[in-house]
């Protein structure tokens, strides 16, 4: 009798741990789930306010611009949603899943600092765009910020085709000067540390900044040679359709 005993108390300790394994599991599951919705819809979000940046070749820069800061509001929204489930000891543990949209949203605030400023983002700009009373709203680490950036020569690439539909030859130039400048450090931080996606994504900067110069190079000689036949007033437009 005391055999029986025991071998149903070591089987009640056994279920009642393995409850506990299963309660614990479950929980780390649903925390996983709902970070990784949020960080879905943190990247479509993103993805939004570069598609409305993108239309200021169309719309006057204002209109572009307040479209852009509602999304953003939105998106701070979403952080703030994120930022409460990546409390606590066990918050690296989710930062694969929370790692793209951050990437993404680093995407769209550079692509607009670039159109309002013609320079690159800086990491503390980040911090301050993602902040809500002075306090980040979650972790971004120097890799988060670095791929963040390397994806902006294929945004950057889509407002020069958008600027030369409007001949503008000075949006054209702004951006060969930025993705130049954009290259030189990302070169720079590759020959002193191994990030691996980051390697990747050279060489579509590479691609969009022949795509650039080829095409800025042809809009300048083509202007030169309207100038030397005596076409002095081209406007933009006919020009672009020159070109």
């Amino acid at each position: 009798m005391e055999d029986i005993s025991s071998m149903s108390a070591n089987k009640k300790e056994i279920i009642t741990t393995f409850s506990k394994y299963r309660d614990t599991l479950d929980v780390h599951y649903d925390q996983r789930e709902r970070i990784i919705k949020c960080t879905r819809d943190i990247t479509a979000l993103s993805k939004k306010i570069v598609f409305a940046l993108l239309r200021i070749t169309q719309d006057s820069p204002e209109k572009v611009f307040k479209d852009a800061e509602t999304k953003h509001a939105q998106v701070l929204e979403l952080f703030r949603k994120l930022s409460k489930e990546l409390q606590g000891s066990d918050a690296c543990r989710y930062n694969r899943q929370a790692t793209a949209g951050i990437q993404e949203y680093i995407e769209a605030i550079g692509l607009w600092h670039f159109l309002q400023h013609n320079n690159l983002i800086t990491m503390d700009q980040v911090l301050e765009r993602l902040s809500i009373d002075g306090q980040p709203l979650v972790t971004v680490t120097n890799e988060d910020y670095l791929l963040g950036i390397s994806d902006l020569p294929g945004e950057v690439n889509r407002y020069c085709i958008n600027a030369i539909g409007k001949g503008d030859h000075d949006a054209v130039k702004r951006s060969l000067e930025f993705l130049r400048l954009l290259k030189e450090g990302i070169s720079l931080v590759l020959c002193s540390c191994h990030i691996k996606e980051l390697g990747k994504k050279l060489p579509v900067l590479n691609s969009s900044l022949e795509k650039i110069e080829k095409t800025y190079y042809s809009m300048a000689i083509r202007e030169n040679e309207l100038h030397s036949i005596g076409i002095m007033n081209v406007d933009n437009s006919e020009q672009a359709n020159i070109i």
